[in-house]
């Protein structure tokens, strides 16, 4: 909407810039005072006739500029409809009628400038208070045609790209992937001060059931974990909130998915820009982005692509800078904020380095978070389409498919949940051990998995309840051996072991001699024991200093766990 009115624009020009507007609209100027001559250009100026007969005066440049004011609601930010359309001279009378600019405009902004069709004035941008070109909306009244045309189609404004070589869908593992992020915070129960990557770095066991093991995407989604208030800190320990957690966990694929997205779309507290690897931001103080404004304006984008087409990244990205490079910051803050290249250490001032900043952001952010989340596919080469959620999210598409939802429980204590399955597999996780993720997950009650359930006030009885609740009868043999364990505990035990044999009693003697000991775990026989893991670099040392070169068939060990 314009920003202020005829009468009041005219009132910001001096006389000698009046005087210009004046011969342009057949008005003449001589012996007329300010305010007399703004009051002779009102009527002259308002009048549809005249509007029309001016209009069709205005080259194909002036007649395109005004176009696209219009296409913009009648206001664009200042140095953005500049750079579009050359620049204006704001200059003061004497050498505005000293060297008649008017005569020579720079282009046809600085034209429309002189015949008095566009002014500037101040406005609340998305980005921030900013200075804009304006159409006041008297001078709308001749042009009809201007108004009513209709945009070009999206089809149009953004070309499609050829199908990519390569393609990595989303399907439904965010949600999995975040189930998988609720099962780690119930069982382990990590101290509150823990963040996301320490738990990435401690835990290796989460990372390899994780669908896609990618660390900061796991950043994110512990992020949002605490945004949606699904964790609290309960004697010094990150726990769930049951009431939260379990209505997510219960909701449909749909639900699920759109509460990750809004969870990030609207939070302030995980700022994208300092995620972006070519950038180092420097938080000073004196700037603040809000990262709100670059989600909204990329998912504004994305509703105008056709479900099912593939588009180049560098495309939408162009697409942004040409219709809208202030979506995060004014024109002026350009120059304020401090923000380096990570790789120089250069500062990025100045609109010459949008592709750095604006660009690279907007590339981090489809690439990223909207692919992590689950809106947009991803190929190779630089490309992207909706996904089924992304088109149903942003109202052009059907709900995605809730996933497999198959619920089996094996004679051996096996138990197949499929991925659709996230309010059971979350319960199956904590009274049995993972096994392996997909499409299908498996899991497997284990002595370990029913010490954890006891932990949790799940005895063997509760477990059988459950299964029976989903129709699932559990094998004779399975409800004997939990009824046992309920009254024995742990009768057997199987794991893996590093085990040192020698070929001489006494060789192992002079090795439990020596400060190699403390990594003996359990002697077998005279010639073996078992070494704890993480001991044998200090073992083989020992043995070298005793003369011994041992032979190392390690090849095929399991990878040390991390509990």
């Amino acid at each position: 909407m314009p920003v202020r009115s005829l009468r009041q624009s005219l009132s910001d020009l001096d006389v000698a810039h009046l005087r210009v507007i004046a011969r342009f609209w057949e008005v003449d100027p001589d012996l007329l005072s300010r305010e007399a001559l703004i009051a002779r250009l009102l009527p002259a100026m308002m009048d549809p006739e005249r509007q029309a007969a001016h209009w069709a005066r205005l080259g194909e440049e002036e007649r395109a500029a005004l176009q696209a004011l219009l296409a913009a609601g009648g206001m664009m930010p200042a140095a953005s409809f500049q750079r579009r359309f050359g620049e204006i001279r704001r200059v003061g009378a004497a050498r505005l009628e000293g060297e008649r600019l008017w005569e020579r405009p720079t282009g046809p902004a600085e034209a429309l400038w002189f015949r008095g069709w566009i002014f500037f004035g101040f406005a609340e941008l998305p980005a921030g208070f900013e200075e804009v070109v304006f159409l006041p909306e008297e001078l709308r009244l001749g042009l009809p045609a201007v108004e009513e045309s209709p945009p070009p189609e999206p089809s149009e404004r953004i070309p499609t790209a050829p199908a990519p070589t390569r393609i990595r869908r989303t399907g439904t593992t965010p949600a999995d992937d975040f189930c998988t992020l609720l099962i780690f915070l119930h069982n382990e129960a990590p101290a509150a001060s823990m963040t996301a990557e320490e738990a990435w770095s401690r835990f290796p066991a989460v990372r390899r059931q994780l669908r896609w093991p990618h660390r900061e995407r796991w950043s994110l989604l512990w992020h949002l974990a605490r945004v949606l208030r699904m964790t609290q800190v309960r004697r010094e320990a990150l726990r769930l909130d049951p009431e939260v957690t379990t209505r997510w966990l219960q909701a449909p694929l749909m639900e699920q998915l759109r509460a990750l997205l809004e969870a990030w779309r609207d939070d302030t507290t995980w700022n994208d820009l300092f995620h972006v690897p070519t950038l180092r931001p420097e938080p000073t103080g004196s700037w603040q982005n809000d990262p709100r404004l670059a989600r909204r304006t990329l998912l504004e984008l994305l509703r105008r692509l056709d479900p099912g087409s593939w588009y180049a990244v560098p495309d939408l990205i162009h697409e942004i800078r040409n219709r809208n490079p202030t979506f995060q910051r004014t024109e002026a803050e350009f120059t304020t904020w401090y923000i380096r290249d990570a790789e120089t250490g250069e500062y990025l001032r100045g609109f010459e380095h949008w592709d750095r900043v604006e660009g690279a952001l907007l590339r981090y952010l489809l690439l990223g978070p909207l692919h992590w989340l689950g809106v947009l596919e991803v190929g190779e080469p630089d490309r992207i389409r909706l996904s089924p959620f992304g088109a149903a999210y942003l109202g052009r598409g059907d709900p995605p498919p809730e996933g497999d939802t198959r619920f089996v429980l094996l004679a051996d204590g096996t138990v197949e949940v499929g991925a659709g399955r996230r309010y059971e597999r979350f319960q199956v996780a904590r009274i049995a051990d993972w096994i392996s993720s997909g499409e299908v997950y498996r899991y497997r009650i284990t002595a370990r998995s029913l010490t954890r359930a006891r932990s949790q006030h799940i005895d063997p009885e509760r477990i059988l309840d459950f299964f029976r609740r989903y129709e699932l009868t559990p094998p004779d043999a399975l409800r004997q051996a939990l009824a046992r364990w309920a009254a024995r505990g742990t009768e057997a035990r199987v794991e893996w072991a590093l085990v040192l044999q020698v070929s001489d009693p006494e060789l192992l003697r002079q090795l439990l001699a020596t400060e190699a000991r403390r990594y003996v775990q359990d002697v077998l026989s005279p010639t073996a024991v078992i070494l704890q893991r993480a001991g044998w670099p200090h073992v083989r040392t020992a043995l070298l200093q005793l003369g011994v070169v041992p032979e190392e068939r390690l090849e095929t060990s399991p990878e040390p766990e991390t509990e």
